[in-house]
């Protein structure tokens, strides 16, 4: 017998893993906003006539050593999503002395566009915050990347999946992170299914660099097990994988707003160690 909760768990499923099959005749959603409050707002891409926004936070303290950066992707299954997705995990990290940033990319609902699109723009938008570097007082060398679900996807993929794949031309400037941070991300291990080229999992092949995941052991959406298999291939290739299982936990458990924030305050108390280990946070 199907009831309505197990017909929502396979329709979210099927969803999440085959966004670009279900759209049906739903109507387009709008775009992300062009500025945030408390934000500076920048336009890092161009494509005809849709414009992509980098959204910073920075506490402005005088410094006269350049600041660490993490910029974050939201998840939505590349089909949907909302830049404010990590709002408050940014601002707390700029109150500690990092350049937050909130990144807008391409997703299906928008754009009628795909991985590729989306790993493209993820792409540019590291390459266009090293180039301005200077100007935001950023170290380029300590840029962390990371996101939720296909958020984390695509922070995976700008240290995995090659240029060469995605039909994208190299930058002057690095689009590839000096360490990820990763929520309930999609990893590509079947989830989602776009093909080896575009697979994090199966395009990890060296050390890549120290890399933090926070994932439900409940997630019915992206399992455990593929955040498991990322962390133990890369431990394996002599990389630095630290993987935190949640027990009872299922998919977006870290958002705020979730069982009175207890997720998000917990693996957001768990990012401020990893970042403290690399030298991100003092």
């Amino acid at each position: 017998m199907v009831t309505n909760k197990s017909f929502k768990k396979y329709f979210l499923i099927i969803v999440f893993l085959f966004p670009f099959t279900v759209m049906g005749n739903q109507q387009k959603l709008a775009p992300n906003p062009d500025f945030l409050p408390d934000a500076d707002s920048y336009t890092f891409k161009k494509i005809g006539n849709v414009n992509l926004s980098l959204h910073i936070f920075d506490n402005k303290k005088k410094s006269t050593e350049a600041k660490p950066g993490i910029i974050f992707f939201f998840g939505g299954g590349l089909m949907r999503g909302s830049i404010t997705h990590f709002q408050g995990q940014a601002k707390a990290l700029s109150r500690q002395g990092m350049i937050a940033v909130l990144a807008d990319y391409r997703v299906k609902m928008r754009h009628g566009t795909g991985p590729r699109e989306a790993i493209s723009d993820a792409k540019d938008a590291i390459s266009w915050l090293r180039k301005n570097a200077s100007k935001f007082n950023l170290d380029p060398d300590k840029l962390v990347v990371g996101g939720g679900s296909s958020g984390g996807y695509l922070a995976a993929s700008t240290a995995t999946v090659t240029d060469k794949s995605i039909s994208r031309t190299p930058s002057e400037f690095s689009s590839y992170p000096n360490a990820l941070a990763l929520f309930n991300p999609a990893l590509g291990n079947r989830f989602p299914k776009t093909g080896h080229k575009l697979s994090p999992y199966q395009s990890l092949n060296n050390s890549s660099v120290p890399t933090f995941i926070v994932h439900g052991h409940e997630d019915e959406l992206v399992p455990f097990r593929s955040a498991q298999a990322y962390c133990d291939k890369l431990n394996s290739l002599n990389g630095y994988c630290e993987l935190h299982g949640y027990p009872g936990e299922g998919h977006g458990f870290f958002n705020r707003g979730r069982n009175g924030n207890k997720g998000y305050e917990d693996t957001y108390k768990k990012l401020e160690i990893f970042l403290r280990k690399f030298g991100y946070l003092k």
